[in-house]
């Protein structure tokens, strides 16, 4: 649901949507999606105020119990700190403290915004200039692609792929939020062109990162990813 009262306020269908709302100067759209929006499917865990890590909603509800029953700091035998976030001394039993840090691990794996995915290509074809042909050893592979939703439609998205070690930028590409997409709201998809090697693009090690903002807005959370060089087989 979309109001505007000087600012745009959104829920999504997941219930992990930011009630504030992020807001550009001059030319650049107003989008109502927060940066760290969950993908369809996760919802805000909410262990705290600010918790926005990326949960099932069984999880959500599992915490929301323990936050309105569980002892705060003195736990008695059998029961741990949850330690979802620094500071969350609630007390509970260890199984939920192991969920938490596993949750922790792969929040940034959740987001609407960055969800790595695989571009598959055929390879080239034999080129033939009406007398002979000519063929490569270059076979069917992938790159390296992002894409993400919850971005409001029309917004210019500006995706980066940033050196873990130093900050440099290593690809940069702009795209538009379309509706009607791949994904609620506005989708985009776009491909970076780098060969994915390893199979995966979490596949350590993890030596970058993705960060992608609609027109000029706040960033995404880090997403860190494999970058490595390889060449076509």
């Amino acid at each position: 649901m979309l109001t505007r009262s000087g600012r745009l306020v959104a829920i999504t269908a997941s219930g992990c949507l930011a009630m504030s709302v992020l807001g550009v100067t001059g030319a650049a759209a107003e989008t109502a999606f927060a940066p760290d929006t969950c993908a369809s499917g996760y919802v805000w865990r909410g262990a705290g105020p600010s918790d926005h890590v990326c949960v099932d909603p069984s999880v959500r509800d599992r915490t929301r119990s323990e936050n309105a029953s569980g002892i705060w700091h003195a736990c008695t035998t059998g029961f741990v700190w949850r330690e979802a976030y620094p500071g969350d001394y609630r007390c509970v039993v260890p199984s939920s403290r192991t969920q938490a840090r596993r949750d922790n691990d792969r929040a940034v794996r959740r987001l609407a915004w960055v969800i790595m995915v695989k571009r598959n290509h055929a390879g080239s074809g034999p080129s033939c200039d009406g007398e002979s042909c000519s063929t490569t050893n270059e076979g069917p592979y992938q790159t390296v692609a992002v894409r993400g939703y919850y971005l409001t439609p029309g917004i210019q998205v500006t995706v980066q792929v940033k050196r873990a070690s130093d900050d440099r930028v290593l690809w940069q590409g702009r795209t538009t939020a379309q509706a009607g997409g791949d994904g609620p709201a506005g989708s985009y998809s776009v491909d970076t062109g780098r060969v994915l090697c390893g199979g995966s693009s979490f596949a350590p090690p993890l030596t970058a990162y993705v960060m992608v903002r609609g027109d000029g807005g706040q960033w995404s959370p880090r997403v860190p990813i494999a970058w490595r060089s390889c060449g076509l087989v």
